[in-house]
């Protein structure tokens, strides 16, 4: 690797279920999610993530946080695809009780990273019939990236499309969220903790800024707060998505206060948007905008209707 350094990486990858799945995208299964198209996607986001980071390190990332994947069949299949089988990725991923049956999930290099615990934050709330509603699970992830102590929070926060039913749930989850932090920062401010997700928000909006305690300049993080590295990278130019025709960037990765030290010994290089021309559309009104698999009913072929982003540290 150049100079120590390694990658993290975010993808939302739009909708990936299993080939085998019976519920692929929705119920009815409109979409026709046939085996050559499964088998064209795995192709896709493995040679996607298998560029991420390797202009800065000469190395394929060492941990990757993943949204909308049905189970641990797509993982296996992405691991072992040939972009990404001699990183020797290993897999991890709880199933949920999302209505969608989509989660997220870790893939990670296990010479680089070592897993010592993990488990998914299950979030369980009521609807106005008093019926039992889920989510997306939290994945909690500790472990050991190049012999330092980490702690991966990787999520998917619900839409703000449904914003009265969902607004509720979004400020539970990262409250709670925010208390599992405190309480690993309380027993040790050195402690080096990094959120990651789809937060369906922009990273100036209230709900991430108040709830998780974050800030946009290094300078002002204190031990307990978090820094949000996307304020100062989202423009009306350039995001990870578009939404209502306007760029966004939902995707983002926090880090604590510990990443930003200049003797730490996983040291905060930089974070950007992976956004590649071949992520893109080419032609059209859509003209630059994500690659999507589907759009609708109608089926594309491309990667992905959001843009990964990845993190740059030293060990």
């Amino acid at each position: 690797m150049k100079q120590n350094l390694t990658t993290i990486v975010f993808y939302n990858v739009e909708n990936f279920y299993s080939k085998y799945s019976e519920d692929s995208f929705l119920p009815s299964n409109f979409n026709k999610w046939k085996e050559s198209r499964y088998d064209k996607k795995v192709n896709q986001i493995a040679f996607c993530l298998s560029k991420i980071g390797k202009t800065e390190t000469d190395e394929l990332p060492s941990v990757i946080g993943l949204a909308e994947i049905e189970n641990n069949d797509v993982l296996e299949d992405l691991v072992n695809n040939d972009y990404l089988k001699h990183g020797k990725y290993k897999t991890l991923i709880y199933e949920s009780l999302d209505e969608r049956k989509i989660n997220v999930g870790l893939i990670y290099r296990e010479e680089h990273f070592k897993v010592e615990e993990s488990e998914p934050i299950r979030f369980v709330f009521k609807d106005q019939n008093d019926i039992k509603t889920y989510t997306r699970d939290v994945l909690y992830v500790k472990g050991k990236l190049f012999n330092q102590q980490i702690h991966f929070f990787i999520l998917h926060l619900p839409s703000k499309i449904d914003k009265e039913i969902n607004q509720f749930k979004r400020q539970s989850i990262l409250n709670s969220l925010r208390k599992r932090i405190n309480n690993i920062l309380t027993e040790n401010f050195s402690e080096k903790i990094i959120i990651m997700g789809d937060f369906n928000d922009s990273p100036t909006t209230d709900d991430i800024i108040q709830e998780l305690n974050t800030r946009s300049k290094q300078e002002e993080v204190n031990r307990k707060e978090l820094y949000n590295p996307m304020v100062y990278i989202q423009s009306y130019k350039r995001g990870s998505l578009v939404f209502k025709k306007q760029w966004m960037l939902f995707d983002q990765q926090l880090f604590s206060n510990d990443f930003l030290k200049q003797n730490s010994t996983l040291k905060y290089i930089k974070t950007e948007i992976f956004d590649a021309s071949f992520l893109k559309n080419s032609n059209g009104k859509s003209n630059g905008l994500p690659y999507r698999t589907y759009v609708g009913r109608k089926y594309f072929g491309g990667y992905s209707d959001h843009f990964p982003i990845y993190t740059i540290l030293k060990y």
